[in-house]
């Protein structure tokens, strides 16, 4: 990359950086004013909500890196453009391409960190935060036993239990292996169930058999309709099973087929599969979209017209976005066509005017 490049390309980044920096600050701030009463309700120290904040940015980050491009190629390249640099560039010699792509090269790196931080930091530090929020603030009893592709937890009655799969609604689990143990680990019962349903206050077990140690034989009798509450009610069913955020896109593309092949519908996770390339991908179209805006040569305004510009961009984007997904929650179209809906769109504004900004810059 060329001097003239690399003065370019970092004037964007540390300006989106910066950017990126003040809108976490004002997350945070926000995000603590509404969840302290909670916090000193239950008596959190000042290391546990340090921690809790801490695990919680990259989550907050992955929201904000689309709009931290947006303002940081309106701001750099406004600055450019008001100081007649643009024309100098042009003056001597340098395209328009030669112009914008170190603010494109920067816009991919940004999506570039943005699915690196969906796949790799996000799910762990997401993890990490709902640990201390439930259990080491919240004093909610650790059940999860170890996760990998199923369940084990520590039940009632000195059991353990191990579960395949958890329905969307968590309002049932599939494929349940209980193992009732005596005090010194030996094993007195075992059950295993199709399926551990929530029927009104408490889990009851379905199509299972009962398998009791008596003495050097074992007998088989029916468990069906037996109460085996492995947590209070399906709401507590957010310790155990991980959401959206806390997985990887192959975690989750595992649970939505897993769902699929059992009979469930998995719309809400089919819609933040799809969610999970389409959102950083969205730093990109911020660039591009904004680029012929910034070039204009705008002598009045300076940063608070671009953070304007900014604000409208954003709130159109977020309309679209959040439409899409509700138009993909109800099943009106589908999930990659709910997640995808907002960056469609704004490709298609991004390429036209793109082309207008050939024509007249």
């Amino acid at each position: 990359m060329k001097l003239l490049g690399r003065y370019i390309f970092m004037e964007f980044i540390k300006t989106s950086f910066t950017i990126l920096s003040g809108i976490l600050v004002l997350f945070l701030c926000v995000t603590f004013l509404r969840e302290a009463d909670d916090f000193i309700k239950q008596n959190a120290s000042i290391v546990q909500i340090a921690m809790f904040y801490l695990y919680s940015l990259p989550a907050m980050a992955g929201q904000a890196l689309p709009f931290a491009a947006l303002i940081g190629t309106l701001l750099s390249l406004g600055n450019l453009s008001r100081h007649q640099e643009i024309t100098a560039m042009r003056a001597g010699g340098v395209s328009l391409v030669g112009i914008i792509a170190p603010v494109l090269i920067g816009g991919i790196l940004i999506s570039g960190l943005g699915f690196l931080n969906n796949e790799v930091i996000m799910p762990v530090y997401a993890a990490r935060a709902a640990h201390i929020k439930n259990v080491e603030v919240g004093k909610k009893q650790q059940r999860v036993v170890f996760q990998q592709r199923r369940l084990w937890l520590r039940g009632p009655d000195n059991s353990i239990a191990n579960i395949d799969l958890v329905a969307p609604d968590r309002r049932e689990m599939i494929g349940i292996n209980i193992y009732k143990l005596n005090a010194d680990f030996s094993l007195r019962e075992r059950i295993k169930a199709e399926r551990l349903v929530w029927e009104e206050t408490a889990w009851r077990l379905r199509d299972s058999q009962k398998f009791i140690t008596k003495g050097e034989a074992i007998v088989t009798v029916p468990a069906d309709g037996e109460v085996y509450n492995i947590v209070e009610k399906p709401e507590d069913m957010g310790m155990i099973v991980k959401s959206s955020s806390e997985m990887s896109f192959k975690e989750l593309w595992d649970y939505v087929r897993r769902l699929k092949s059992s009979g469930y519908k998995a719309v809400r996770y089919e819609v933040d599969l799809h969610g999970k390339v389409a959102h950083p991908f969205a730093s990109l179209l911020m660039v591009l979209i904004a680029t012929p805006f910034s070039l204009q040569q705008v002598r009045s305004g300076g940063a608070a017209r671009g953070i304007a510009l900014a604000l409208l961009i954003t709130a159109i984007y977020w309309a679209l976005s959040s439409g899409g997904r509700a138009l993909g929650l109800s099943g009106t179209i589908p999930p990659f066509h709910a997640a995808w809906l907002a960056n469609v769109v704004f490709a298609v504004i991004a390429t036209i005017t793109v082309y207008r900004m050939q024509r007249q810059v």
